[in-house]
């Protein structure tokens, strides 16, 4: 008999000073799984998701060191780069973009991140 298993995953773990993110996708609500139609809607809404996780640990943005796209086209990156400028301004975290052939719920970007606590 099958089983219907809710994901076996913790948003995000704190070992020591560094936090580590699962992937979020830019899914609006977790009921209904609903995601933005473009990729700069869809890369703002994993950043805030992401700074949202550092928040309830009393850090922010500023404390990613790295992260890591992974996205359903490469013809996605200027746009996703735009997106990441005017989120972090001049900061720059390390990052890397992977393009994949296909993400959960239709999704176009899932981003995981890695941040210190100073």
């Amino acid at each position: 008999m099958a089983r219907n298993l809710a994901p076996h995953y913790s948003s995000y773990v704190r070992q020591d000073n560094l936090i580590f993110t699962s992937g979020q996708l830019p899914l609006l609500d977790r009921t209904s799984k609903e995601v933005p139609s473009g990729i700069k809607e869809q890369t703002l809404l994993v950043l805030q998701k992401v700074e949202k996780l550092l928040i309830s640990e009393g850090l922010d943005r500023q404390n990613i060191i790295k992260t890591t796209a992974f996205i359903t086209d490469i013809d996605y990156w200027n746009e996703v780069n735009e997106v990441y400028f005017e989120f972090f301004g001049d900061y720059k975290p390390a990052r890397s973009i992977i393009p994949v052939s296909k993400l959960h719920y239709g999704c176009k970007i899932e981003l995981e991140a890695i941040a210190i606590v100073k």
